[in-house]
């Protein structure tokens, strides 16, 4: 049992050693067919300075039956056989037509192998003209939510064009590459990355898998604030007579000359109208210039319908630029007008200045001798006030020996009820020891 055992064994051995004989002496070629080699496009970059690209579809392939020395070809596979095609040789568009190359790997000689066939003898490629542009990035911002808005004037880009490079004829249907910017539940600052849209005049989409964009994404930031609704005021301080029903209060667009009939928007962030309102520039829905009108210092310009006091060059923006905040209506400068109807001014000189309360031991020489006041009133009444009528009265309680100096003086009507005083008056005098 064990001779025929070690028999066996010995046959096997002898008849694997036959058979490698035969391989490698006797018959030392060898056949084997190599399916789907890729082939490499080398020198692409020469071809598109040459202003042709490729649109082929699919990696050229190619199937290679070799025969060769059996040592060799056991080395072979379709992954380490090189095929290469080299696109310089292209000089025009169309469909054209490449031989190919091929290397063996390692230090296998080209001429190792002989090539039995090749499948196809040749690669054909789509060539086309190719073109590069600049295109503008627009950004397409949807809604913000309700109370916020957003800042579409301070937008900032990381780039503001960008390079599209592809088939001639699709490129010159590309008209500008869109980002679009979803706010919704956006608040404070967004700041991120967006895909661009190519689009044609038409807002039509450019798909096209030839058409490459560098770069493909866009950095965007964009600040949110919170929009307030609020009248364009100023304060008016009443006097010398007048009261609330006795005057209006105007504003007008001083661009425009059309009158401010609405309420104007304006943004910032929570802290920044916070800061606005302490400071008083926002109270009661009303944005109030650093402006006042006092009535009982101005007295205002004649006109056929009575008194006006004009304010001009008020600045919204200069406004609210120290609290960072954004003006969103058209307009910028406001001209205010008070218009005091079925009333009038007039000017009268006076000599009768009255010196009270003069401390004891102390001598007050008046330097003014008269004083030109201003009077405001019904017109048939302030025609008959004269100097007599009027009196100016110095207080000099707080006076001490300090030589010249400048005095307060209160005007007031000895007579005539419906007619005031306007602006405020001072006097030079001396005061000197008794």
């Amino acid at each position: 049992m064990k001779r025929k055992i070690v028999y066996g064994l010995l046959a096997v051995l002898i008849s694997f050693g036959l058979w490698m004989y035969v391989v490698t002496v006797v018959n030392p070629e060898w056949e084997d067919t190599f399916y789907n080699i890729p082939v490499v496009l080398e020198n692409e970059e020469i071809l598109n300075e040459r202003g042709l690209m490729l649109v082929s579809e699919d990696t050229p392939k190619v199937t290679l039956r070799l025969s060769g020395n059996r040592a060799d070809m056991i080395n072979l596979n379709s992954s380490n056989i090189t095929l290469r095609a080299d696109l310089s040789r292209i000089y025009s568009a169309g469909e054209q037509t490449l031989t190919y190359s091929i290397v063996y790997p390692g230090d296998v000689p080209s001429n190792a192998f002989k090539i039995i066939s090749q499948t196809p003898q040749q690669i054909t490629l789509k060539v086309v003209e190719r073109k590069s542009v600049a295109v503008d990035v627009i950004p397409v911002i949807s809604e913000t939510d309700a109370g916020y808005v957003a800042l579409e004037d301070e937008i900032e880009l990381s780039h503001e064009k960008i390079t599209v490079a592809g088939p001639a004829d699709v490129i010159d249907r590309i008209a500008n590459a869109e980002i679009n910017i979803d706010l919704t539940g956006q608040q404070g600052t967004v700041k991120q990355q967006f895909d661009v849209i190519l689009r044609d005049v038409d807002g039509n989409v450019v798909e096209n898998k030839w058409v490459k964009a560098t770069p493909e994404t866009i950095e965007c930031t964009l600040k949110i604030q919170k929009i307030q609704e609020v009248e364009i005021a100023v304060e008016v301080l009443e006097g010398a007579g007048l009261t609330g029903d006795q005057y209006t209060v105007t504003y007008y667009d001083q661009e425009t000359g059309e009158e401010i009939s609405g309420p104007i928007g304006i943004s910032g962030s929570e802290t920044q109208l916070t800061v606005a309102q302490g400071a008083g520039i926002l109270r009661d829905n009303k944005l109030f210039f650093d402006t006042k009108i006092d009535l009982g210092l101005t007295a205002g310009t004649q006109t056929e319908n009575g008194l006006e006091i004009v304010i001009s060059d008020l600045n919204i923006g200069d406004l609210l630029t120290p609290y960072e905040l954004v003006n969103h209506s058209e307009i910028n400068v406001v001209q205010v007008v008070v218009r005091i109807p079925k009333l009038a001014t007039r000017s009268i000189r006076i000599t009768n200045i009255e010196q009270l309360n003069v401390p004891q031991g102390l001598k007050v020489e008046l330097k003014t001798k008269f004083l030109e006041v201003i009077m405001r009133g019904p017109d048939y009444q302030l025609q008959y006030i004269k100097e007599a009528d009027i009196t100016a009265q110095v207080d000099f309680s707080d006076a001490t020996v300090d030589g010249d100096g400048k005095f307060v003086a209160t005007v007031i009507f000895t007579r005539y009820n419906q007619s005031f005083v306007v602006g405020s008056y001072v006097v030079n005098a001396t005061v000197t020891p008794a």
